[in-house]
């Protein structure tokens, strides 16, 4: 893409922050996340993520997005 000045525009515009925000939070038994960005070979490194760090707030996988919290409603019986 060239810009109007003639010099070339080499920005990558993306959309995945719109399809991250399609997902929606992730609710986790626990209090520890695991993502592998679900894409097996093609996801990412395995990122375990503390869910009790940020307080009324999902925490948030640096590599793909994906938001993750602690479920409340899940008391830890088996």
């Amino acid at each position: 893409m060239k810009e109007a000045t003639g010099k070339s525009d080499n920005r990558h515009h993306s959309n995945s922050e719109q399809l991250i925000d399609r997902v929606g939070v992730i609710k986790v038994k626990g209090s520890l996340a695991v993502c592998d960005g679900g894409g097996g070979s093609l996801g990412h490194p395995v990122e375990y993520i503390q869910l009790e760090l940020k307080k009324n707030e999902p925490a948030v996988c640096k590599y793909c997005g994906l938001r993750f919290e602690k479920d409340h409603d899940h008391h830890g019986h088996h």
